[in-house]
C-alpha cells in the first residue's frame, strides 16, 4: 500500500509540474486547471436555489432577455426528422439579451454584485443531441451598444467576443468537458479553456455550467492569421461533421469517392469554419479543399508510406497520433463523424484539433452500451490508412504508452475526479435541486437518456464510480492490447486494402 501511495504521489507530483509548464502555441499562455487554481469553497456556501441566498466560489452568470424567447430549438417534422432551428418572434436566429458575470476573484460570488464583465450579447440554444435537453446549453456572442463585436475577458480566458455555455445534462458526472479538454489540452497542446459556473436565468438558478472558449481563430485560441479580403488563399478551420448545404461544405477526394462515411445512411462533410461564411468565396473554398485533396489523394495512393512523396508532406502527424490516442481511449463516438476541427496555418501543414465536445465518450453515448474492449476507430475516415502506415502506427503505440505514464494514468486521473468533485463543493447539490428528476430515467425523453433503461445512473455518486470503473477497464483493455494495433500495418492487410 505504502509504495502505491508513494508512486500516485509522483505521478501527481510529475502532472502539476506538466501542468504549470504547459503553455498554448504561440499565445505563452498556461492551461488554467481550475478546480487546483482558484479559490476552494466558502462556509458562507448556501444549498439554495434562490438568487437573492446565492453564496458561491464559482463565477455567476446573469443573463437577461428581457422576457423573449430564446431561439436555437430545433423543429421536426412528424416523423421526428429536423427541419432546422427555430427562429426567434423577430425571424432571427439569435435575440439580444445583457449579460453580467460576477467573479470577484474570492470564494464569495453573490448575484447582483458588482460585475467583472457586463455586455450585452446574441444569444441562442447551441449544440447538436442537445438541443433536445430540458437543460440547455447556449452560443453567446458580445456585442456593444451599436451591435458590433465586443470581445472581453471571460473567468481569466483570453479576450474573444464568442463563448458558449455548455449545460451537463446526459453527463450526469457533471465532469466529461471539463477534465477532457484541459487533459487533452496537456497532450495536444492546445484545446477550448473552460471554466465552472453557475447560471442565472432572468432571475431564474438553472444549476451548474461550463464556460467554453468556441472553437475560433484568435490570440488564445487557435492563433492563425486573419484572412486578408480578396486574396485566394488563406489560414483556415474546417470541421468533420454533417452538412450546412451551403458554400461552406467542400468537395473533396474523400467526399466524391465516398470515404467520407458518418453512420450507416449519412456522409460527414468537411465545412469551412474560418473563415466565416460572409467572407467564403467560391474560390477561395477551392483553395481549401484542394488543400485537403492533395492529402487525400497522396494518404489512398500506393506510395502513401514514403516520408518524401506520402501523406506526411501535408499533414502534422503528431496531431493526429495525439488525436487517435485520445479518442480511442475515450471511445469518442463522435470521432471523425462530428464535432472534429483541424486547422491549417497556410505555411505549415494540416493540424488535427482542437478537441470539441465530450458528452458522448466513456459509454455515455445514447445507443450503444460499451464494454471498453477492442479498438473502436481504427477504420475512421483516414486513420484506417494511416494506421497501415508502420510508421504511424507505431508512434501510435508508443505515444500511448508515454502518456499511460502520466496524463493517462490510472491513479492520476481518479485523482483528478476527486479533486474535481471536492471543488465542486455544494454546487453539484445545487445543480440537482433543480435538474434531479434526471436520475429517473422514466421521467426522461428517448432523446434524453441512455438505452437500456438500466444505464442510467440513479444518484451523481454513481454518475462517477461508473465514469471511474470505465476508465479503469478502457486503460487495462489498451494497455493489454495496444500492441495487436500493428495487425492493422501488416502487409496482408494493406495488400488487400490497396487491391480495393
Amino acid at each position: 500500500m505504502r509504495y502505491k501511495i508513494i508512486s500516485l504521489m509522483a505521478v501527481c507530483g510529475m502532472l502539476l509540474l506538466v501542468m504549470a509548464v504547459s503553455q498554448n502555441p504561440g499565445t505563452g499562455a498556461a492551461r488554467v486547471h481550475q478546480h487546483l487554481t482558484w479559490e476552494k469553497q466558502s462556509q458562507e456556501s448556501v444549498i439554495t436555489t434562490e438568487p437573492e441566498k446565492l453564496v458561491t466560489h464559482l463565477p455567476i452568470v446573469e443573463i437577461y432577455t428581457g422576457g423573449k424567447k430564446i431561439p436555437g430549438n430545433w423543429l421536426m417534422n412528424p416523423n421526428g426528422a429536423k427541419l432546422g432551428a427555430e427562429l426567434s418572434e423577430d425571424g432571427e436566429a439569435t435575440i439580444l439579451t445583457s449579460v453580467r458575470i460576477i467573479d470577484s476573484g474570492t470564494s464569495e460570488n453573490r448575484a447582483g454584485d458588482e460585475a467583472a464583465v457586463e455586455t450585452k450579447a446574441r444569444f441562442r440554444i447551441r449544440g447538436n443531441s442537445s438541443r433536445n435537453f430540458s437543460k440547455k446549453s447556449y452560443l453567446l456572442k458580445l456585442v456593444d451598444e451599436e451591435g458590433k463585436e465586443n470581445p472581453q475577458e471571460m473567468m481569466g480566458m483570453s479576450r474573444h467576443d464568442q463563448w458558449a455555455l455548455h449545460g451537463p445534462f446526459l453527463d450526469k458526472t457533471l465532469m466529461r468537458n471539463y477534465m477532457w479538454m484541459n487533459l487533452s489540452a496537456e497532450v495536444m497542446g492546445y484545446a477550448p479553456n473552460v471554466r465552472y459556473c453557475e447560471v442565472l436565468l432572468d432571475g431564474t438558478y438553472q444549476g451548474l455550467y461550463l464556460m467554453m472558449e468556441t472553437v475560433s481563430r484568435g490570440e488564445g485560441r487557435v492563433n492563425l492569421n486573419a484572412y486578408e479580403e480578396g486574396k485566394p488563399y488563406t489560414d483556415y478551420i474546417v470541421r468533420v461533421d454533417k452538412a450546412n448545404q451551403d458554400i461552406r461544405d467542400l468537395s473533396t477526394f474523400g467526399n466524391y469517392t465516398l470515404r467520407m462515411v458518418l453512420g450507416v445512411e449519412e456522409r460527414a462533410v468537411l465545412s469551412v469554419v474560418y473563415p466565416g461564411k460572409k467572407k467564403l468565396t467560391k474560390e477561395l473554398c477551392d483553395s481549401i479543399a484542394k488543400d485537403f485533396s492533395k492529402f487525400e489523394k497522396t494518404l489512398y495512393s500506393s506510395d502513401y508510406k514514403d516520408p518524401i512523396r506520402g501523406y506526411r508532406r501535408y499533414i502534422d502527424v503528431d496531431s493526429f497520433v495525439d488525436y487517435y490516442v485520445l479518442q480511442e481511449f475515450l471511445c469518442n463516438n463522435d470521432m471523425c463523424s462530428r464535432s472534429t476541427y483541424l486547422y491549417k496555418d497556410r505555411r505549415n501543414k494540416i493540424h488535427m484539433g482542437p478537441v470539441w465536445d465530450y458528452n458522448n465518450m466513456l459509454d455515455n453515448y445514447f445507443t450503444q452500451q460499451l464494454d471498453g474492449s477492442e479498438f473502436r476507430y481504427v477504420e475512421r475516415l483516414w486513420f484506417d490508412r494511416l494506421l497501415g502506415d508502420p510508421y504511424f502506427n507505431q508512434k501510435v503505440i508508443r505515444r500511448y504508452r508515454e502518456l499511460r505514464k502520466t496524463i493517462l494514468a490510472e491513479d492520476y486521473l481518479m485523482d483528478y475526479m476527486d479533486k474535481t468533485v471536492a471543488y465542486l463543493g455544494d454546487s453539484i447539490e445545487r445543480n440537482y435541486m433543480v435538474w434531479g428528476y434526471s436520475f429517473d430515467a422514466a421521467l426522461l425523453s428517448v432523446s434524453e437518456r441512455l438505452t437500456p433503461l438500466e444505464r442510467n445512473p440513479k444518484s451523481f455518486e454513481e454518475a462517477v464510480e461508473d465514469m471511474k470503473r470505465f476508465i479503469q477497464v478502457r486503460g487495462r483493455w489498451m494497455d493489454n492490447h495496444i500492441d495487436a494495433l500493428s495487425q492493422y500495418c501488416h502487409e496482408s492487410r494493406t495488400k488487400g486494402y490497396d487491391n480495393r
